[in-house]
């Protein structure tokens, strides 16, 4: 496991946090014709505008966070498997990098949703109306940060808004590379393993493991995150109405943290096995009790264990034989 441990306490922690500052925030999200907005209809703790807006803040950056620190996890494996002298960059006071880097780009990933929607007075109380129509709420309920890719005039001309493009093509450059770096640390790391693993006698039970754990750490990811945010940057350029459907963005992204490891400790039996025992309820009647004192003496209890269901297994050895 090595530093590996860090990364999944990391990741663990961070996905937590994560989502209790979503839970807080009630963070929803919502197509307005050409432009994209997280908003809330929530405010707990009575916020003026901008800690809310603080909030939506935290929510983007730990969002950020959560992709960039697995996409770290998959070039961890990927290094400890193919390039292990670069496992130095995970050690001692270098592990600071990667901190600052996860938290420089998961700031910008963040602010990219602040560039503003060259908001009026006029706009606003359009913007808000129409939301509180959809979700029943009063308009000054309401409130968003969003990203705007165009708008109409009263005319029916369209107004591009650059700096909102920009910043939308940022953050889906920022899906794709994320998806590329763990699409191909995963098969290379899978590739290694299959050689490593090659001379062992249950080579094809370890690899059908491992190869089915990585395949379900790739398409989680790919299947609740990047695939659902990248549909909803890409529906508005269409001016869609998607609606209250939109929020389908919002489950994926705090339904991820739970479902990825599920899915591991399913597939790996030693772990299935293991979480399995903690949670069985063994209970012992007196007749098994005195079965077990019953035992001849001198007979000692041997239990093997493997993976080869052709392979023997001894239950009890006459201690006799053994020349105790």
């Amino acid at each position: 496991m090595g530093n590996y441990k860090y990364l999944m306490a990391w990741f663990t922690i961070h996905s937590m946090f994560y989502s209790i500052v979503t839970f807080i925030t009630h963070m929803g999200f919502h197509i307005h014709g050409g432009t994209i907005m997280m908003f809330t209809v929530s405010n707990i703790f009575s916020l003026p505008r901008y800690g809310i807006w603080i909030l939506f803040g935290i929510c983007s950056i730990c969002s950020g966070c959560v992709l960039l620190i697995l996409c770290i996890q998959f070039v961890y494996r990927y290094f400890a498997m193919n390039h292990s002298k670069n496992l130095k960059f995970f050690t001692g006071w270098r592990r600071l990098y990667f901190v600052l880097f996860v938290l420089f780009v998961s700031i910008i990933y963040g602010s990219c949703g602040f560039v503003g929607i060259n908001s009026t007075p006029e706009k606003d109380l359009r913007i808000r109306q129409a939301m509180s129509e959809v979700y029943g709420v009063s308009p000054d309920n309401i409130n968003y940060i969003g990203i705007e890719y165009f708008e109409r005039t009263e005319t029916n001309k369209i107004v591009v808004n650059w700096l909102s493009i920009t910043a939308a093509s940022v953050i889906n450059c920022y899906f794709i590379s994320m998806v590329t770096i763990i699409l191909y640390c995963g098969m290379k790391t899978y590739k290694k393993v299959c050689i490593k693993t090659a001379h062992l006698s249950n080579h094809m039970y370890i690899q059908r493991q491992l190869f089915i754990a990585l395949l379900v750490q790739t398409l989680t990811p790919t299947i609740l995150i990047f695939i659902p945010c990248m549909i909803f940057y890409l529906i508005p350029l269409f001016e869609y109405p998607m609606g209250p459907d939109s929020n389908i963005v919002s489950l994926t992204l705090v339904t991820y943290p739970i479902i990825d490891p599920i899915g591991v400790i399913y597939i790996i039996k030693n772990y299935r096995l293991y979480v399995k025992k903690l949670f069985t309820i063994k209970i012992c009647c007196p007749s098994c009790k005195n079965q077990t004192n019953s035992q001849p003496e001198g007979l000692i209890q041997v239990r093997a264990y493997s993976e080869n269901n052709e392979s023997l297994r001894f239950n009890s050895i006459q201690s006799g034989h053994l020349g105790v």
